[in-house]
């Protein structure tokens, strides 16, 4: 279940802006694990099929003469580590499959579910490596001054709708003191969604970049989604992107499965809020190279 939070406005419009190369376009998603009815069949399922396809790998090596089992050897291997930890473990199953839900709920027009192998993601485990990476790349690409001739595109119901031709908010730690009051960052089992193949490329033509990260709090029942794509200026016109709502339907369909998750980042509020620093000040200006326990970020009430 989408949960409707300022504090992830705040973040996703410091996501989306243009510059003179490139249109930044992305989000913060946050959700319950607490899974609905169809959320526990799309569970389910996944589970399922992880075990069909290991099933029928292993009938399949196991009908190949020897010298061809080693070649033959199951693509998911259920007693094998994943990113997730074991896949003979439900828990493990089971947090892929959150990671699924989730970007069917980000990208309602995309199935993720027939497709997607535990090999797509990767376990991060330095959450400083995954802070480090999203501040260089915006920091380099936020314009000094607002480029008021450019507008981001909106490309689906998981980017944030904007009037204006740039995000009024600027990332700064003030971002991450945000997201570490709604999940507990520390807390958090971190993840990347790392495709071999673009799976947005028959939607926008290609991303010249970009970056999908998970974070899990177990104890908190949460999952946020932190996406981001760089998008060419050049092919990606108009210049001004027309303003839609939620409920237009989108040129592109991608989803083929009976299984709904409901229109979840959809229902994120249209309007954006001022600046307003909380009061949980949290100094995130100097995390360097150490373990992430030794972070500078504190949990919230500290």
């Amino acid at each position: 279940q989408y949960l409707p939070l300022r504090d992830t406005d705040i973040i996703s419009n410091a996501l989306n802006f243009s510059t003179s190369d490139c249109h930044v376009i992305g989000g913060c998603d946050i959700y319950t694990t607490k899974a609905a009815g169809s959320d526990k069949k799309l569970y389910k399922n996944i589970e399922n099929d992880l075990e069909s396809q290991y099933a029928t790998l292993v009938r399949l090596s196991a009908s190949l003469s020897p010298p061809y089992r080693s070649a033959e050897a199951p693509e998911i291997d259920l007693s094998r580590d994943s990113p997730f930890g074991s896949l003979s473990q439900i828990t493990a199953r089971r947090t892929f499959a959150y990671l699924i839900a989730t970007l069917n709920a980000s990208h309602p027009d995309y199935d993720f579910s027939h497709f997607l192998r535990p090999s797509d993601f990767r376990k991060e485990l330095s959450l400083k490596s995954v802070m480090r990476v999203v501040d260089s790349t915006l920091q380099n690409l936020r314009p000094n001054k607002p480029a008021f001739y450019l507008a981001p595109p909106v490309l689906s119901r998981s980017a944030p709708v904007i009037a204006n031709s740039v995000g009024n908010e600027l990332w700064s730690p003030r971002m991450w003191e945000l997201l570490d009051k709604e999940m507990g960052l520390r807390a958090c089992e971190r993840y990347s969604y790392v495709p071999d193949d673009d799976p947005f490329e028959g939607e926008t033509g290609g991303s010249l970049w970009a970056m999908h990260y998970f974070f899990f709090n177990k104890e908190r029942k949460r999952v946020c989604y932190l996406h981001l794509r760089g998008l060419s200026v050049i092919s990606h016109s108009p210049v001004h992107a027309p303003v839609i709502t939620r409920s237009k339907k989108l040129g592109v369909e991608r989803k083929v499965s009976s299984v709904s998750v409901g229109d979840g980042a959809g229902k994120r509020a249209s309007y954006w809020l001022g600046n307003k620093v909380l009061q949980d000040d949290i100094d995130t200006s100097g995390y360097g190279d150490d373990d992430d326990d030794e972070m500078l970020i504190a949990e919230p009430g500290d």
